[in-house]
C-alpha cells in the first residue's frame, strides 16, 4: 500500500472501531476514540477536565501519543 492509501484506510470512518483497537493495543495506557471527523485520545491518569489530545488524522494522533509517551508529559 501507497503512504496515501494508507492514510486513507486509518481515517476511514468504516474502520474506526479497528483503528481505535490497534492503537490501545500499541498504546495500552491509553483511550482512543472517534468523534465525527477527529480522532481523540486520551492517558487512562489524566483527570477528566484536561483536553485529550486530537487530530484529524489516525496517523498524526499515533505519532502524538508515542512522542507524549517518550518525553513522559502524562501528568
Amino acid at each position: 500500500m501507497t503512504e496515501d492509501e494508507v492514510a486513507e484506510y486509518y481515517d476511514d470512518p468504516a474502520h474506526s472501531r479497528s483503528v481505535c483497537d490497534l492503537l490501545m493495543r500499541a498504546f495500552p495506557t491509553w483511550v482512543v476514540w472517534r468523534q465525527d471527523r477527529v480522532w481523540l485520545a486520551r492517558h487512562r491518569t489524566w483527570h477528566r477536565g484536561r483536553q485529550p489530545t486530537a487530530d484529524r488524522s489516525a496517523g498524526l494522533l499515533q505519532q502524538a501519543i508515542w512522542e507524549t509517551n517518550i518525553r513522559g508529559v502524562l501528568a
